[in-house]
């Protein structure tokens, strides 16, 4: 019955939305009715909350607060899309917001001298200045605050993370924007990151909730997108005159490599996007998230790194249940026909995905050697596990310590495997119905003044050509490196983990070099080859014998 007075209340709330004021009208009855008798004509603040509606709303929307503390950290009484920034919310959250503080030289909360607001109403002022706090708009769901704080909501992140320590940062808090039982929606919004000077990026960590679908953080690079990005949450898509910065499907910290970083300039606005599923039958949920941005000064860098969001939009996925399989190129045009360094790449679709891998592309446009396996969660990506299950909301993410090369001229190729068992065919689409083609990649131009590792690790033997042939084989398998593997160990183990064979290597001098090994003994199937240095390190390659 519950389940059904929901449904019923947010298709009530639907048809309701032509015929109810604006959420600026609900806004500004909460403010006279609660702040009204303090803030008039006169008062110290320079804010009169008694006055009509029209100047009212004139004397908050993005206007410098008379408090000087306030103003002096860029927040105004009312910063369109922004509650965290605005002075008006920090005076009235009395709490509903548990990282928002007033500070020394702020003064008290509001209403002095009176009950503090209730949560919803609180929630409603929230909500409207993150939607764009606009004029005429009825973007906000008031029933549906009611549905969350009346019967006990879901928190998608209970207790805010810590943000930076004072001079190493600053946090970024997204929502909450609220949905009903069983339902989804996707926005994004535009955030003034108001650093004062240029910075260094050295480490993005994303805090959501287990319900999340997507985090992704953009930056604007050209002023006009900036502009015409209106306020607040809205639908997209929003691609244009936007680079990457990092895209997460659960929360992740991603910390640059020492001596890399992205740079930012003074004042750079990011373009936030979250993906938010209600999978509960009978509460709302409250969505939200956490950004920390790790920062140091210009030029203590070597290197910039960049990272870069394909996607692939033009296949078609019958459902029929059978695999299909949709192969695209990616090619880096913006950095020449050099070679560039790969540090990080992964991968992402919606629920029909079943693979998906990532090769080199060959002169001749096929694929080359892969060097990156979605269904190897166990290995972080990397080819040959033993058991290959794809989890699409938890893609690996594989990282190169050393930096992969790619000439990136010549491209790279990835191909996406789906098994549509559902009700209708799909294609590229933005929700959790639609289907998605999309890899995500981190590089530098180069890697001079790194200190790298030096010691062979899973990414170190992937970089120095460790390949297999052929494969599939029947007698004898060869390794082929450009690297000395003196004393390497060399296991082959059955699909169910157990080790049949195990070979130490002599001494190979240092070049290109032959390993040989025999197999003619074993029997039909697929095996996999590891190959473990003095240090540990593992290179693992799936080998198929005939």
């Amino acid at each position: 019955m519950k389940r059904l007075t929901l449904f019923l209340a947010g298709i009530i709330s639907a048809n309701l939305a032509f015929n109810q004021s604006t959420t600026w009208e609900s806004v500004y009855n909460v403010l006279q009715t609660n702040c009204g008798s303090c803030h008039i004509a006169g008062h110290e603040s320079g804010l009169d909350l008694s006055a009509s509606i029209s100047e009212v709303y004139d004397n908050l929307y993005d206007v410098s607060p008379a408090n000087a503390t306030s103003a002096g950290k860029g927040y105004k009484r009312v910063f369109p899309g922004e509650p965290y920034k605005s002075f008006l919310f920090s005076k009235i959250n009395n709490g509903l917001a548990l990282d928002v503080n007033l500070g020394a030289g702020e003064g008290a909360a509001c209403p002095q001298g009176a009950s503090p607001l209730n949560n919803k109403d609180i929630e409603l002022i929230r909500q409207w200045i993150m939607y764009g706090a606009y004029e005429s708009d009825t973007a906000v769901d008031i029933a549906l605050i009611n549905e969350f704080y009346d019967n006990d909501g879901i928190q998608s992140v209970p207790s805010p993370p810590a943000p930076p320590a004072v001079g190493e940062g600053f946090q970024i808090h997204f929502g909450p924007f609220f949905l009903w039982p069983e339902a989804e929606h996707e926005y994004f919004t535009k955030f003034y990151t108001q650093i004062p000077t240029d910075q260094e990026v050295i480490r993005v960590d994303t805090y959501m909730g287990e319900y999340s679908h997507h985090f992704i953080t953009y930056r604007f690079t050209d002023a006009f997108w900036t502009d015409y990005t209106p306020y607040g949450l809205h639908d997209g898509p929003d691609f244009a005159g936007i680079d990457l910065v990092t895209a997460n499907q659960y929360p992740q910290n991603i910390v640059l490599p020492e001596g890399t970083a992205f740079n930012w300039v003074n004042n750079t606005v990011l373009n936030l996007n979250s993906h938010y599923i209600n999978y509960s039958p009978d509460k709302a949920l409250a969505c939200e998230a956490y950004v920390n941005i790790y920062t140091q000064p210009v030029g203590t860098a070597i290197q910039t790194m960049y990272s870069v969001l394909l996607s692939n939009q033009s296949f078609f996925v019958p459902n029929d249940g059978e695999p299909h399989t949709d192969v695209a190129s990616a090619f880096e045009t913006g950095h020449g026909d050099d070679e560039l360094f790969v540090w990080a790449m992964s991968c992402h679709t919606h629920k029909y995905g079943s693979d998906f891998n990532i090769y080199k592309r060959t002169a001749d446009n096929e694929m080359g050697e892969q060097i990156f396996d979605g269904a190897c969660g166990a290995t972080e990506g990397v080819p040959g596990c033993l058991d290959e299950i794809y989890d699409y909301k938890h893609p690996p993410t594989r990282y190169w310590e050393s930096m992969l090369p790619i000439k990136w001229g010549e491209g790279i190729k990835y191909e996406t495997t789906w098994v549509n068992d559902g009700p209708e065919s799909v294609g590229f689409g933005l929700t959790s119905a639609d289907e998605m083609m999309v890899m995500m990649y981190f590089f530098v131009d180069d890697t001079t003044g790194l200190n790298l590792p030096t010691a062979l690790s899973n990414h170190d033997l992937e970089k120095n050509a460790i390949n297999l042939f052929p494969n599939p084989a029947s007698d004898k398998i060869y390794i082929t490196s450009d690297i000395n593997l003196s004393g390497a160990t060399i296991t082959i183990a059955d699909i169910s983990g157990k080790i049949i064979k195990t070979e130490l290597t002599e001494s190979i001098s240092t070049g290109l070099n032959y390993y040989q090994v025999d197999i003619s003994n074993l029997i039909p199937g697929i095996y996999l080859l590891n190959i473990i240095d003095k240090s540990g390190n593992i290179s693992s390659r799936k080998v198929v014998v005939e």
